[in-house]
């Protein structure tokens, strides 16, 4: 066999057990994720010098995407290929899907449980406040501009009458500035969206459509996962009536407990909804976009790319877009939810934890769920 050849086996064989390892132990949300990443791949195996990674991650951060799911792909693609990409996202999300697949059937048997639904309440409530904290790693850079809260207050106004139509409303306002900001700089630059279209398998109408919503969602997760949160709030909750309220909170809480993105969200409700092959398709539909452009254009334009002002000026209103719907799509959930002065102060509570960082966000849920189980217990 030739030497090539050999070194492209060591190369998989590297990026596979990397990202796998990753992918199971890689708590913390996304920019925890991608901070391994860099420490381990760019600082310490100098796959990328570091200049290149910042500037490639800004970028990154731009694009419609799970974040550290397409940090995983374009490094697997760097370092090994088209296939290294492809390995490092399937293995970065496996043990997740795995984990998912195990809480769905897993709660057939606990929802059967007397205490379950209290133990559920408090994951529940602990995954709003979750949820609402983690919207500071969005807000941060954009946190003293007036405009951008004004954008976000229009976005979950509009989110609120209208939800049907967040997707148009992240594209439309990332626009918006880009056009707001290029005729402030007096400059004819044109800009071109790039789309994509993914094939979907056709089992049923309702497997047919949960494919559609979920690539949907996956398309336009812009700066954070927790962005699918009112595109599928919306979907399976009203739309379709596949999930009630209550078990689509579960869906979130479970997923935020799991290593690596958070969208895998979608495979608990593509298991519940049609089992296994639900489960693999959700799963494929709202990563495939994402992998889609790792895989292809992306790197073969990053270059190009950077240091475009359009970009951040696009980003700045897609992100509007996203908070205001995030907001407004919690607490519409918290509406739901049979609210006491416990609860209300367990929310409080982790809202707070998720500011400061100092509990991990994977064990802030389940720990919610076991101190409303003892606090029912107690009265």
């Amino acid at each position: 066999m030739p030497d090539n050849a050999d070194d492209k086996i060591v190369k998989y064989k590297e990026v596979f057990f990397y990202f796998l390892r990753l992918g199971a132990l890689g708590f913390g949300g996304p920019l925890a994720i991608v901070g391994s990443i860099q420490k381990d791949l760019v600082e310490n195996r100098n796959w990328m010098n570091e200049e290149d990674f910042n500037a490639t991650f800004s970028l990154i951060k731009a694009m419609p995407g799970p974040v550290a799911f397409q940090t995983a792909v374009f490094m697997g693609r760097v370092r090994a290929g088209f296939l290294g990409g492809a390995i490092a996202g399937f293995c970065l999300v496996v043990p997740a899907f795995c984990l998912m697949i195990l809480f769905s059937l897993f709660f057939k048997s606990m929802n059967e449980l007397a205490f379950t639904r209290s133990l559920l309440q408090g994951m529940q409530v602990a995954a709003l406040g979750v949820i609402l904290g983690s919207l500071k790693g969005l807000v941060k850079n954009n946190m003293k501009e007036f405009f951008f809260w004004v954008l976000v207050i229009i976005a979950g106004l509009i989110n609120f009458y209208h939800p049907s139509i967040e997707p148009i409303i992240i594209i439309g306002f990332g626009l918006l500035i880009v056009a707001f900001k290029q005729w402030q700089r007096n400059s004819h630059n044109q800009l071109t969206l790039m789309s994509v279209a993914a094939p979907v398998i056709f089992f049923s109408s309702t497997v047919r459509d949960l494919a559609l919503v979920c690539f949907k969602a996956g398309a336009l997760v812009f700066g954070t996962g927790l962005a699918i949160v009112p595109m599928l709030q919306h979907d399976v909750v009203v739309k379709y009536q596949w999930l009630s309220q209550s078990e689509f909170l579960d869906a979130l809480a479970f997923g935020q407990m799991t290593p690596g993105p958070v969208v895998i969200t979608a495979t608990y409700i593509g298991h519940k909804l049609a089992g296994m092959p639900g489960a693999i398709i959700a799963t494929v539909a709202i990563f495939a976009a994402a992998f889609f452009h790792m895989s292809t254009w992306f790197p073969l334009v990053v270059t190009r790319l950077r240091g475009k002002k359009w970009i951040n000026d696009f980003v700045f209103g897609a992100v509007a877009a996203v908070v205001g719907p995030i907001i407004v799509t919690v607490l519409k959930m918290g509406y739901d939810i049979p609210f006491n002065f416990f609860l209300m102060s367990l929310a409080i509570i982790v809202f707070i934890f998720t500011l400061t960082n100092k509990v991990p966000l994977w064990l802030l849920i389940p720990l919610g769920g076991v101190l409303n189980l003892i606090f029912i217990k107690l009265i």
